[in-house]
């Protein structure tokens, strides 16, 4: 519902009078004026009873409804103006100063003439002395005694409009047509078209009521003065408009750590390698948890499948987790991870994967707000968008196999052919530059702190809250399905899980019935929930070659083996047919011959034929800190010693 308060500017209706609200005067009435200037004055008691009587009413439609914020502001000072223009303004003070020594009433002409003669003998100027008449101008305006009153009034000149009355109907209506339209013609266009109405105009009308046409320039002034906000709107989309006008006058205030989280996904630009056959399988996905009040990474995932509902669950518990045990498997990794905690809020984007209804569920059994931004509106989570950015100027365009931003960034760069990096080579190194790069270099959204400063500095004071059992947090951020209990177990995505516990939950029930079981991207078990003891225990796969295997690959296998034409494809099938999915990926992307691709993303031999070692993981981003603006070539442990090495090509001999 909307609201007003009797402040300046205030439109309304009386009798079908319109007026404006202007001021309170001292004994209380209310000062309006009408279209014409022409004041109204009445009590406030009886505008009240009007607006209740109805013969008063506030005009829905306009800006002074609501709350009005406070804005101060201050006149302009004599250095805003044009040097010649202060000049001069200071160069009349002196004539104005002369004639407001005279307390009453000024004396005469002639008096004058000899008090402006000797002010302009004094000041010694090259311009001539005024006349009493124009000193006498000067003097009305020199109010309060403001040097700025006598400045020249030149900035109110300029061209008067040529473009009015009918002829700017006619134009207006080309304008609307051609020129305010998503097609984007030029003004060319409008030019063209408005030239030919007025000659269709002037076809209908007598020799005295002709329009004359203006020039090109004249109509292009014109539509450069039209609201550019508008002329967006039209031309390039009403949310492109909003993006390029927006106004960012607030600033987010975030009280301490995980108090808001930001989660995205994004594509990274690098080609990688399989490490048995050396084929180039692809860009893979990289999901990033960030704390808003530190920029620590909470979290991050790599992954080729698509974004979807279980790796969100995945990250979104890596990120609760502590890392001490993560940063186990990665040695050449120097400094801590101290991130931790459960959040209090988490802002997503407008993704299907975080609409899923087993995330809600999660989010809400863990007491975390999910707050979605508006559709299409990165900038409401930009600081996990500028993480991104970091990361592909500092780190990822600098790897080799890198894709770059662009096509233009790119030029005749090799993607493909300078591929080599694997899966676990990537990993190795995004954990160190996160890690050791990353969290230790200064951010300027921080006051120039680190990110590992800022959350070791609040970290004292903060009260991180952790689940009690991990377990029950794995239970909890997982997928849900229903299935039916039998006395071969349950089924949850095409394969079998039973034990001794769900055994015995089965002998309790007569009847088949339906469980609440929670699955993981891990196809090795699965957990159910026993509704008598209330709890939820472990049920392993049946199939013990399954453990570890990752459950969309594992589908995707299967999918791609009944198009080729294997019907019932059996377990070893699909596991060997999990491995060539990746290289399908590629296949769709490049037109090259698979003896080339091949060729190029094992070996890469230098012009003598000598072949170059593969870049070890082990080997990359030794400790040593490495400032984002380094180049990875210049870095002294990317040096790969070859003499012992194979080439991978040697290594599938």
């Amino acid at each position: 519902m909307q609201i007003f308060t009797l402040k300046p500017g205030l439109a309304v209706t009386m009798n079908d009078r319109y007026l404006v609200f202007r001021s309170r005067l001292v004994d209380r009435r209310l000062n309006f004026a009408d279209e014409l200037g022409e004041p109204v004055l009445m009590k406030e008691k009886d505008f009240y009873v009007g607006y209740v009587q109805r013969s008063i009413c506030v005009t829905p439609d306009q800006p002074k409804l609501g709350y009005i914020p406070l804005q101060k502001n201050a006149p302009r000072d004599l250095s805003t103006y044009l040097p010649e223009h202060k000049e001069e303004a200071l160069r009349r003070r002196p004539y104005v100063e002369a004639l407001l020594a005279y307390s009453g009433k000024l004396p005469g002409k002639e008096e004058l003439k000899e008090v402006i003669a000797s002010v302009w003998e004094e000041v010694k100027s090259s311009a001539k002395a005024p006349s009493v008449d124009t000193v006498k101008r000067w003097l009305s305006r020199y109010k309060w005694k403001s040097v700025t009153a006598l400045v020249p009034l030149h900035e109110q000149k300029g061209r008067h409009r040529l473009i009015y009355g009918e002829l700017e109907e006619l134009l207006l209506g080309v304008i609307n047509e051609h020129y305010l339209d998503d097609t984007r013609e030029p003004v060319t266009t409008v030019i063209e078209e408005f030239k030919g109405r007025i000659k269709e105009h002037n076809l209908k009308k007598l020799s005295a009521q002709h329009l004359s046409c203006p020039s090109s320039m004249t109509v292009y002034r014109y539509i450069q003065r039209l609201d550019p906000y508008l002329v967006d709107s039209a031309r390039l989309g009403k949310h492109t408009a909003n993006q390029k006008h927006r106004r960012a006058i607030g600033q987010l205030q975030v009280s301490g750590l995980c108090h808001r989280w930001e989660i995205d996904h994004t594509h990274l630009d690098v080609m990688l390698i399989d490490p048995e056959t050396g084929l180039v399988i692809g860009r893979p996905y990289l999901t990033v948890v960030l704390d808003r009040f530190s920029r620590m990474v909470m979290a991050y995932l790599l992954h080729f499948a698509a974004p979807n509902t279980e790796s969100v669950l995945t990250v979104i518990e890596k990120a609760i987790c502590p890392k001490e045990a993560i940063l186990q498997n990665y040695p050449k990794v120097v400094c801590s991870w101290p991130a931790q905690g459960l959040p209090r809020q988490i802002v997503p984007d407008n993704a299907a994967e975080f609409h899923a209804g087993d995330l809600m569920v999660a989010f809400d059994d863990l007491g975390i707000e999910v707050l979605y931004p508006r559709s299409r509106g990165p900038q409401m989570k930009g600081a996990v968008e500028r993480f991104f950015g970091t990361t592909a100027r500092g780190f990822v365009h600098r790897l080799p196999g890198t894709t770059f931003a662009n096509i233009e960034e790119k030029g005749e760069y090799d993607s493909v052919a300078n591929a080599c990096l694997t899966f676990e080579d990537l990993d190795a190194l995004v954990m160190k530059w996160i890690v050791d790069i990353y969290h230790q270099s200064p951010h300027r959204g921080l006051e120039d702190r680190t990110p590992d400063q800022v959350w070791r500095g609040a970290e004292a004071k903060a009260v991180l809250q952790m689940p009690v059992d991990l377990d029950a947090l794995e239970a909890i951020l997982a997928c849900r399905k229903n299935p039916k209990l039998h006395h071969y177990g349950i089924e949850v995505g095409g394969q079998y899980y039973h034990s001794d516990l769900l055994a015995d939950m089965k002998l309790q029930h007569n009847n088949p019935f339906s469980v609440d079981a929670r699955y993981r991207d891990d196809m090795g078990h699965v957990w159910v929930y026993d509704d008598l003891r209330k709890i939820f225990f472990q049920v392993p796969c049946k199939d013990k070659r399954l453990v570890g295997v990752s459950r969309d690959l594992y589908n995707e296998a299967k999918k791609q083996l009944r198009q080729s034409g294997v019907l019932n494809p059996d377990v070893d099938a699909l596991l060997r047919a999990s491995r060539e999915i990746q290289q399908d990926i590629q296949r769709a992307k490049d037109s090259k011959r698979l003896s080339d691709r091949r060729r190029n993303a094992a070996l890469a031999r230098h012009r003598s034929g000598v072949p170059v070692a593969p870049i070890d993981s082990a080997t990359v981003l030794e400790n040593v800190p490495i400032p984002i603006g380094a180049n990875l070539s210049e870095i002294p442990d990317l040096v790969v010693e070859t003499t012992s090495r194979k080439s991978w090509l040697d290594r599938r001999v």
